[in-house]
C-alpha cells in the first residue's frame, strides 16, 4: 500500500494521490464522501470540461497529451548529453540486447546473407556507392535507387569463407569496398538478378 499524502475534505481520512493530481485538484476526497465535497467545494467550469473530454476510469492520466517541440528537443539534448559521457553504459546496454539475451532470439535463425545485410556497415556503403553515383547508371532514373553488388554478397562470403559478422568485419575492406558497388533503379535492379518488377 502507498504512503498517504493527502487527506480527504471532509472525514480527514488518509488517502494517496498522484502528486500531479494534487497539484491540479483544488481537493482530495474519499469515495464515500466524493459526492459530498463536490457540494461543499463546488466544481469550476475547467473541471467540466474535463468531464466532457470523456476519459474513462483505468486510462491513463496522460493520454491524449501532447509534448511541446521544446520539451521535445530538450529531452533529446539530454539523451544525447548523457550517451555521450556515458560510452562504457551505451556499450554494456546494447550488451543486454544483442545476440542470445535479445527478447526475440531464436536460436541464431537467421541466414547469414540476411544478417550482414542489416549490418551498420552495409548501411553506411549502400549510402555511399548512392551519393556517389547519385542516379541510376543504366538508365539515369533518379527514383528509388539501390546499391548492387557488382561481385555478390553470397560469393564473398563463400570466396572469404566468412562464417560471421566478426568475420565480415574482418574483411570489411573486401566486402564493403566501393569500386564493387553501382547504383540501380528497382526495375534495373531487378533486371540484373532476373526478377521480375510489379509496376
Amino acid at each position: 500500500m502507498r504512503t498517504p499524502n493527502t487527506k480527504c475534505l471532509l472525514c480527514r481520512k488518509p488517502l494517496y494521490r498522484r502528486p500531479s493530481d494534487i497539484a491540479r485538484a483544488r481537493y482530495s476526497a474519499c469515495m464515500a464522501c466524493r459526492s459530498e465535497a463536490q457540494k461543499v467545494a463546488g466544481i469550476t467550469a475547467e473541471q467540466l470540461d474535463g468531464l466532457k473530454s470523456g476519459r474513462q476510469k483505468g486510462e491513463n492520466h496522460r493520454t491524449g497529451y501532447r509534448h511541446r517541440e521544446e520539451s521535445k528537443q530538450r529531452t533529446a539534448e539530454a539523451n544525447r548529453k548523457f550517451w555521450a559521457t556515458h560510452p562504457e553504459l551505451a556499450v554494456e546496454r546494447g550488451a543486454k540486447s544483442r545476440g542470445e539475451r535479445h527478447y526475440r532470439w531464436n536460436g541464431g535463425v537467421s541466414k547469414l546473407n540476411a544478417s550482414l545485410r542489416r549490418m551498420t556497415e552495409n548501411r553506411k556503403w549502400m549510402d555511399a556507392v548512392k551519393a556517389r553515383d547519385g542516379a541510376c547508371t543504366r538508365c539515369g532514373s533518379l527514383e528509388h535507387l539501390e546499391s548492387h553488388h557488382c561481385l555478390g554478397l553470397s560469393v564473398l562470403i563463400e570466396t572469404l569463407a566468412i562464417k560471421n559478422r566478426d568475420d565480415a568485419r574482418q574483411h570489411a575492406g573486401t566486402v564493403w569496398c566501393l569500386d564493387n558497388g553501382i547504383t540501380l533503379c528497382r526495375p534495373c535492379h531487378y533486371q540484373e538478378h532476373g526478377r521480375r518488377h510489379a509496376d
